[in-house]
């Protein structure tokens, strides 16, 4: 499966943030269920998004942006049929837990490893996610067409299961049990093995219990483990006759043909409202196993980098205001040049024409490149240009016949462009934007705008280069987007602007993660850390835009970790969010894991205003 490198970026999906690494979840899902289709292609096997993922196709095109897993569903008779063939169809490296116990009792997973860490040809296979991933695959049940015999049958399958669980608790009525399996045995006219797992036996006798009717018999289905314990999601036998295909990301997955008559079953007449709580699980569900990311030897080269905050981080380097400017320059070159003239007058007076001629020529193309730099910057109605260009007239004539008239007229025109630097050469701000992606240009453009109506500001846009981190590549390739700007902006290319002699007064920033993201990596050079020893003030404005979380809403705080405390965050000298809910969220996250006693930190650092030049 070919899946473009873009689909496994950091990410925000209707206002909730879906990491990289959940991104790499997603596509090694989509890849075990590409493998499980195959399998039931060959044996005309159907199977229907279910839950979550059917929900999120038809709301979506895609996951449900808080949603972790990927959920299917088959008719009885094909989840037997699948179940018999999976273990031998299913490539090498797929495992099926068969023991009815913990999570396997009533549906069928299918994990793409067994072990941990995984091998260099299960990442590769896997689209370099490093832990294992899994699909459940539930099971429809046909419903007694008599309600009579469908609720005897629920009951039955209640004791069913309130006795195979109970085999799970420290304490338990022995004598009770054996009561309640005494009476199972009559009801189902089986005898139990008490010398084997009982707890195995009695969801055997589930599993047949919710099988019991056949299709032609009903008019209803449903998932019986629901059905037996909330009368939850009973559907019309016609929904799961037939399968539809949906768009999913960026390819298809099949769905029950009358699939929004399901989704209304499952998810009420307002399924296309988003809610964010609900799941069967904690998440995200490779909550237990993202340790292993770090730990696994294997893969130490690459892992999930979570940035940790230390003192350091808040320790900026000293800043020296001393980057190439063309109000510094031009004074520089008038106070330099009042030195030269003392030369020139030396040089007249002992009639060494030879190292007049050399002073003159070092004189005039340092006029030269002061005045085309001037012109450039202050424009060809700058005053100080048309003086620079008359001086370099009266160094040539200087050259061409040495007199101490001409030697004065070139001090007085010296004098008069001091003059004119001082009144018509502003002091100006140099200001460089450095945006991650063309498509995120739109998170800084505001600041750009106000920028580029500041006549004392001089701005570039420097898209900076990215990689694509992959566990398998040491050397990824270098992307580049500076081709795919707007036109009406400008673009300077990184390799044509010199941070270490131009020293901006102001960088910003729009992508917080340095190296600290599952599927990207900005160029060392543009890393927060390094970028503080070129500019007087490192200002972070995200390239996403978040939605408000709420307290309750775990899953949002959760995917926190992956960008608040990211390094463009803790590193920059202002963080700009668009509102003071959002600020607040911030900075009572970083006061929690850097502790209280750097909350004035966050608060002078964080704050909710438009960009000023100033």
């Amino acid at each position: 499966m070919q899946i473009p490198d873009s689909f496994f970026e950091d990410e925000v999906r209707d206002g909730f943030y879906v990491s990289g690494l959940m991104k790499h979840s997603w596509a090694a899902q989509m890849e075990i269920l590409a493998d499980i289709d195959k399998v039931c292609r060959k044996y005309n096997i159907r199977w229907f998004a279910d839950r979550g993922t059917l929900l999120g196709a038809v709301r979506h095109g895609g996951y449900i942006p808080w949603d972790d897993d990927l959920d299917i569903c088959m008719m009885r008779e094909d989840y037997v049929l699948f179940n018999a063939v999976a273990e031998k169809e299913l490539p090498k490296g797929y495992y099926i837990p068969h023991e009815r116990t913990s999570d396997h009792r009533t549906l069928t997973t299918v994990y793409n490893c067994s072990k941990m860490p995984v091998s260099k040809e299960h990442l590769e296979k896997f689209h370099g996610y490093p832990l294992c991933a899994a699909i459940d695959i539930f099971v429809l049940d046909y419903i007694a067409p008599d309600p009579e015999d469908e609720e005897y049958r629920v009951q039955l399958a209640s004791i069913l299961i309130a006795t195979a669980l109970s085999f799970d608790e420290e304490e338990r009525n022995e004598k009770r049990t054996e009561e309640v399996l005494i009476q199972i045995e009559e009801m189902l006219q089986v005898k139990l093995d008490r010398e084997k797992p009982m707890q195995e036996q009695l969801f055997v006798l589930l599993e047949q219990v919710f099988s019991l009717y056949k299709p032609e018999e009903a008019k209803e289905v449903a998932c019986m483990v629901n059905w037996v314990g909330w009368k939850g999601w009973k559907f019309p036998i016609e929904c799961y006759q037939e399968s539809v295909m949906l768009p999913f990301e960026f390819t298809e997955i099949a769905v029950p043909k009358l699939y929004l008559e399901a989704v209304k079953i499952q998810f009420g007449e307002n399924y296309m409202e988003p809610y964010r709580a609900g799941g069967g699980h904690d998440y995200p569900s490779y909550k237990g196993l993202e340790k292993m990311i770090t730990d696994a030897s294997d893969i130490a080269r690459n892992p999930l980098s979570l940035h940790q905050i230390s003192q350091k981080d808040l320790e900026r380097p000293a800043w020296n205001d001393n980057g190439v400017r063309s109000y510094k320059l031009a004074n520089s070159f008038v106070q330099t040049a009042a030195n030269i003239h003392i030369q020139i007058l030396e040089a007249m007076k002992t009639g060494n024409l030879h190292s007049l001629n050399q002073i003159l020529e070092s004189c005039q193309n340092s006029a030269l490149q002061i005045g085309t730099l001037l012109e450039k910057r202050e424009g060809e109605a700058c005053p100080t240009v048309h003086l620079l260009e008359e001086y370099c007239e009266l160094l040539y004539l200087l050259h061409e016949a040495p007199d101490a008239s001409t030697y004065e007229r070139l001090n007085a025109q010296l004098f008069q462009i001091e003059e004119s630097v001082r009144t018509d050469v502003r002091p100006r701000r140099e200001i460089a934007f450095l945006p991650f992606h063309a498509s995120s240009w739109q998170s800084l453009e505001p600041a750009w705008r106000a920028a580029q109506a500041d006549p004392d500001c001089d701005v570039y846009v420097i898209p900076i280069p990215y990689y694509y981190k992959s566990l398998l590549e040491n050397n990824p390739e270098l992307h580049y987007d500076g081709n795919e700007f707007p036109d009406y902006v400008p673009i300077t290319h990184y390799n044509h602007y010199d941070f270490k002699t131009r020293k901006p007064d102001v960088i910003l920033i729009n992508n917080p993660y340095d190296n600290c993201s599952f599927s990207t990596s900005v160029h060392p050079f543009f890393y927060s850390s390094n970028l503080l020893q070129y500019t007087g003030q490192l200002v972070y404005i995200p390239y996403f835009h978040m939605g408000e979380i709420e307290e309750t809403d775990t899953r949002s705080i959760y995917n926190m970790r992956y960008y608040v405390s990211s390094p463009g965050v803790v590193h920059a000298d202002k963080v700009i969010l668009p509102s003071d809910r959002m600020r607040k969220t911030y900075i009572d996250y970083l006061t929690d894991i850097s502790g209280e006693d750097l909350r004035s930190v966050w608060e002078n650092k964080i704050v909710v205003k438009s960009f000023e030049t100033r």
